[in-house]
């Protein structure tokens, strides 16, 4: 029988139970790359759905190993990561099989072995980390990639001068925002968050900071004389927000010249999406996109801009907790909800 390598890893065992313990790689191919990780991290949205049982049975079964957002090194060269050595310090990301249970999104073991065969579709591929970008900041980059892929759809230039509504002040609201500002700088920047805690966060990151509500509304319609949003990018993840957003988007579309208000959703909703009665929507005539996860080229761009002081981490809360301590910290975020920002798991000590 032929000898399988196993590894520590990060295991949701089923809804509402999360565990440390070895899971087996797929077998080593000749173009394998293995890496060791340094440091990974829970995803609010997309980790806390699959822990609480929301998500759909065609994506994924249990146990599963989560966690896609991961960096460390280099420990074995091949040739899926041409010109990549051992002892870079990469962004390693997605692996999407394991031999004894769903990978879902995973990487959040130990050892990951990154290759053409298990590294998902869009092959997510490793991206080396600049020296003065630290372990923490490589892990948050991933959700910046996030959000870059939802601001590009946007479609804003230099020259845009317009307001810019973000709703959601976690992770991809907050690269979003900052996105946002360093295509358009002449933008109005303003974020939409009910809680309290978030919303002092966010207030480092945006030019306004609003409740979504009544009382929200007509500070925004204070904010851009009347107007609106002139384009909104959804960021929270809650099924309830995309169907009351025409309230918060400008009017427009009615002559050749004027340009329709752009409602944009980035998030990973647990539940169905239900939209407001159809009235109040299509008098807004207003453009819908959305998308999902990220462009791999965006990881380089991320990088750099964090290399360069231009995305800034330095306000996000971050808790760091041993990797060990997985069925804990799972816990711990599910029952702080909001009131935890983000938890890194630390994987050096193993």
């Amino acid at each position: 029988m032929a000898h399988h390598a196993k590894t520590p890893a990060t295991v949701i065992e089923r809804p509402g139970e999360a565990s440390f313990r070895e899971v087996t790689l797929t077998p080593k191919r000749e173009d394998t790359v293995v890496c060791r990780t340094l440091m990974s991290a829970i995803s609010t949205g997309t980790d806390m759905k699959t822990y609480h049982g929301m998500q759909h049975p065609e994506q994924c079964y249990y146990p599963l190993v989560p966690g896609y957002e991961n960096m460390g090194v280099v420990v074995e060269e091949g040739s899926y990561a041409p010109g990549f050595k051992k002892g870079d310090r990469v962004m390693i990301n997605e692996c999407r099989k394991y031999l004894d249970c769903c990978a879902a999104w995973g990487g959040g073991t130990l050892l990951v072995h990154k290759d053409s065969d298990n590294a998902g579709g869009a092959g997510d591929p490793l991206c080396r980390i600049p020296d003065n970008v630290t372990d923490e900041q490589a892990v948050l980059a991933y959700l910046f990639c996030v959000s870059l892929k939802g601001v590009q759809r946007l479609g804003l230039t230099g020259d845009f001068n317009g307001s810019v509504l973000v709703f959601g002040a976690g992770m991809n609201g907050i690269g979003a925002a900052q996105i946002i500002r360093l295509q358009s700088p002449n933008a109005t920047v303003v974020i939409a968050e009910p809680h309290p805690y978030r919303r002092e966060i966010a207030r480092r990151y945006a030019d306004y900071v609003i409740t979504p509500d009544d009382a929200g509304l007509k500070q925004l319609e204070e904010i851009t004389g009347g107007r609106k949003a002139d384009k909104i990018i959804e960021c929270s993840g809650n099924p309830a927000v995309p169907g009351m957003l025409y309230r918060f988007i400008k009017d427009g579309g009615w002559k050749d010249d004027d340009e329709p208000g752009h409602i944009h959703l980035n998030g990973d909703y647990p539940e169905k999406l239900l939209f407001d009665h159809y009235h109040r929507w299509f008098v807004k005539n207003v453009n819908l996109s959305m998308t999902c996860a990220m462009k791999w080229s965006g990881k380089s761009q991320v990088l750099q801009w964090i290399s360069e002081g231009k995305l800034d981490t330095s306000h996000l809360p971050c808790e760091i907790w041993p990797a060990g301590k997985a069925r804990e910290a799972f816990a711990y975020q599910s029952r702080k909800g909001m009131e935890c920002f983000k938890i890194l798991f630390d994987w050096r000590e193993l």
